[in-house]
């Protein structure tokens, strides 16, 4: 078994080492590229030895101070890019320290947060257990239900009777003399027609039976408005008889001092978010910071670059190109050997190149790694798989995984799939449906681990409208004391 927080602080722990596998990376491409820059040294140098053999082909003063010119350029720009990195350096140390003092501290403000949550289920589900105890609060909730029973059968009467009406009256409504006579008010006193119209409206009505087919089209009418208002009165009065009983709650809560539970609960939970983005910025900060310095130490930097630039503009002189290959015309032995020396010299900036590819490549895969815990760790927080009661069935298989992903055998999709599937949540001792949270309105009951159910987290109860229905639940009132349970509904 593994909590949710050492999963977290176990992918933590990971990205500090993925971090370190970085830095040994830019460490290796800055000594590979100190090694190519000592090559483009000593080629300059072989460069310059071949100019003073060959003080007849080129004037040896000249190509020399060209060259010493152009290195003292270089090297003065090499000194600003040695300065710039060791600063890049120091902002990068002073950014993981950062980093790692927030990292402490959220695990404290989690164990904070675990504690008090725990405190505040706990101290709910006492005042529940008193609560259920109590032979005055008893009576109040089964006035309640049974006022919620009764809301419910009026409002199931008033639906089946408008279903009927509606059902029944469309004979009527399809008959066009009877809804002529019926629209004119005949029979009523608010019929209006005279003479003539009065004695051919009256023959009309004997012809079809209207006298009859006017009362029972009336009850049709009538009887769903009057269910239905006495379901309205029926429903208010259960919703007096669930204040009655929420106002029990509430004052139940308040004495025991539970809403500052609650309080003290979510502001635990809120430094814990806080610091969750401090970290994420943090993170973000140390990736600009780290490929800053992977530019320097892959020679990728705007410095290396103008200094090369410095070098190669002397270096690959047509000149400089035409005494190499004169070079071996010559009788000298001396240039024979100086141009040897600039052949290996060659080899080895190609072997020196390769092997800087290579390293950018390799950092480009860890970096990605990096980027890919970093989404971890949010996919995990938005989960909330780090809350206290929550934990991992097989911690074994959970620290396997992620070695896997580490290794790039595991790709973060099939990652989160493990761990959902390991996932485990242990709820609270308190029951978010007790008492009025089981009336689908909500509940007063904070359920400590899931957040306030009265914003709709977890241990919310909420059904739907308590006017549109009654009481939803598909919990139960636990304990002794009188408690009972549902199955869907009161």
């Amino acid at each position: 078994m593994m909590s949710g927080m050492q999963a977290m602080a176990q992918v933590a722990q990971i990205s500090r080492t993925q971090q370190d596998t970085l830095a040994d990376l830019d460490a290796q491409a800055e000594a590979l590229q100190q090694q190519i820059q000592e090559l483009l040294r000593r080629r300059g140098e072989q460069l310059k030895a071949l100019a003073r053999v060959h003080v007849d082909v080129l004037d040896r003063g000249e190509l020399a101070g060209e060259l010493d010119a152009a290195e003292r350029r270089a090297a003065d720009i090499l000194g600003q890019r040695d300065a710039a990195a060791a600063a890049v350096v120091r902002e990068l140390e002073q950014a993981s320290t950062h980093k790692a003092s927030l990292e402490a501290e959220r695990e404290r403000l989690r164990r904070e947060l675990e504690t008090a949550a725990e405190y505040l289920d706990n101290a709910e589900a006492a005042v529940q257990a008193k609560l259920d105890a109590d032979a005055a609060y008893r009576a109040q909730r089964e006035q309640a239900t049974e006022a919620d029973r009764i809301a419910q059968h009026a409002e199931a009467k008033a639906t089946e009777s408008e279903q009927e009406a509606l059902s029944k009256g469309a004979a009527y409504r399809e008959d066009p003399l009877f809804m002529y006579l019926w629209e004119r008010g005949f029979g009523t006193a608010a019929y209006r027609g005279g003479g003539l119209f009065r004695w051919l409206d009256g023959k009309v009505a004997r012809l079809i039976g209207y006298a009859d087919a006017r009362l029972n089209y009336q009850r049709l009418a009538e009887i769903p408005t009057r269910l239905r208002e006495h379901a309205s009165a029926r429903r208010s009065d259960a919703d007096a008889e669930l204040t009655a009983l929420r106002a029990l709650d509430e004052a139940a809560r308040e004495a025991d001092g539970i809403p500052r539970l609650e309080a003290e609960r979510d502001a635990a939970q809120q430094a814990v978010d806080d610091v969750e983005a401090r970290i994420e910025a943090a993170d973000a900060d140390i990736t600009a910071k780290t490929q800053h310095r992977a530019a320097f130490s892959n020679g990728d930097d705007e410095y290396t670059q103008r200094a090369v630039e410095q070098l190669a503009a002397a270096l690959e002189r047509e000149e400089l190109a035409t005494l190499e290959r004169d070079a071996a015309r010559t009788p000298f032995p001396e240039d024979d050997r100086i141009v040897a020396t600039l052949m290996e010299l060659e080899r080895e900036q190609r072997k020196a190149r390769f092997l800087m590819e290579n390293l950018k490549q390799s950092r480009a895969r860890q970096q990605q790694k990096l980027e890919d815990l970093a989404r971890l760790r949010r996919d995990m927080q938005r989960e909330r798989m780090d809350r206290p009661g929550a934990s991992f069935g097989d911690g074994a298989l959970v620290a396997l995984m992620l070695a896997n992903f580490l290794k790039g055998a595991l790709d973060r999709e099939a990652l989160m799939r493990v761990l959902e599937e390991q996932y485990r949540y242990r709820p609270p001792r308190t029951d978010p449906t007790f008492g009025s949270g089981g009336f689908g309105r909500g509940s007063p009951w904070g359920g400590g681990w899931g957040g306030s159910s009265r914003s709709g987290g977890l241990g919310g109860g909420s059904g739907g409208s308590f006017g549109g229905g009654g009481f939803r639940t598909g919990g139960g009132f636990g304990g002794g004391g009188g408690g009972f349970r549902t199955g869907g509904g009161f």
